[in-house]
């Protein structure tokens, strides 16, 4: 497998590499706050106050506000410039202007790049999957036999998994690899989903399918099979070098992965900022978006229900 161009131009490229509908739910973030120190904090209503320890997208009704040791740097997405917010400072974002507070905000100064484009884009698309469906009978579409994988799929020595949805408690699966003999996945009653850990594949390409099956015997088998890649260790290598530039913005990082087929890696990152950012709502589409990539549709809704319930909390 040849690994796209990294280094700085694919940070660039990737910015405007997303595409999607204009028309969207929720407004995407209109700022960033990075360079975070000290003590920062963040609330969406002006109330309720959580801490900032990591780069933070913010959305139209935000506040910040810093400690005596507090500061950090505002990037605005849509014009690129960038201004510092000092200590003992309070500022609101709305969607086209900064109000200070208390406090102080220097003038705006230009930066290299934009990410409004590449923002609104990728929560346009996201939006899409945050529609909570009902259905009469709850339990139809955790049971539902016909287990479909993202067809095209990039894994490394570093994050080798293959996921698919838990079709059902008792139900068990066969994956077969290019074609070969099946290898028996056994039924995992209570995982949210089905991983495995293809590290023994070789670089390139491969095909895969999985079969479906419970104490009787098959209860399904795709029509066609998915493939997935396996990045050299020399070229994940690479791409960590770039993943340490972009440090812990969470949205680089993602899109970095996704740019490079590694959906799943790119959930796992989604997932673990959620544990540690559990209060960041109006981040999740873009997880539920990665739930919708991978086809971990019970995910998916599961998700959409936890966003929907606290948008309804909040507002």
């Amino acid at each position: 497998m040849k690994v796209k161009q990294l280094g700085l131009g694919l940070l660039v490229s990737l910015l405007v590499s997303i595409t999607g509908s204009q028309v969207f739910a929720k407004e995407p973030p209109v700022a960033k706050l990075v360079q975070i120190e000290g003590q920062v904090e963040y609330s969406r209503n002006g109330t309720k106050w959580n801490p900032v320890r990591r780069t933070k997208y913010l959305f139209s009704g935000y506040h910040i506000r810093t400690g005596k040791d507090g500061s950090g740097t505002l990037i605005n997405q849509e014009s690129g410039m960038s201004q510092e917010l000092g200590s003992n400072s309070e500022i609101e974002i709305s969607s086209g202007d900064v109000l200070v507070i208390a406090g102080s905000l220097s003038e705006p100064e230009a930066e290299e790049t934009s990410l409004f484009q590449s923002l609104m884009n990728k929560f346009a698309k996201a939006q899409r999957y945050t529609t909570v469906r009902r259905s009469v009978n709850a339990g139809d579409e955790a049971c539902d036999s016909k287990v479909r994988t993202i067809r095209n799929v990039t894994v490394s020595p570093g994050h080798s998994d293959l996921v698919w949805r838990n079709a059902c408690p008792e139900f068990s699966y066969k994956l077969v690899i290019d074609g070969g003999a099946p290898i028996d996945v056994p039924a995992q009653s209570t995982s949210e989903m089905i991983r495995y850990n293809v590290s023994s594949s070789g670089a390139g390409e491969h095909t895969y399918r999985v079969e479906v099956h419970d104490k009787d015997g098959t209860v399904y088998i795709p029509n066609k099979d998915s493939k997935f890649e396996v990045m050299s260790a020399a070229e994940e290598k690479e791409l960590g070098a770039v993943l340490d530039q972009i440090g812990d913005d969470i949205f680089l990082e993602t899109n970095l992965l996704e740019e490079q087929g590694l959906y799943v890696a790119a959930m796992d990152a989604y997932r673990e900022y959620f544990q540690e950012n559990p209060d960041d709502n109006d981040m999740r589409p873009l997880l539920i978006q990665s739930y919708q990539d991978l086809k971990l549709s019970n995910l998916r809704e599961s998700e959409a229900r936890l966003y929907n319930a606290a948008l309804e909390e909040d507002y």
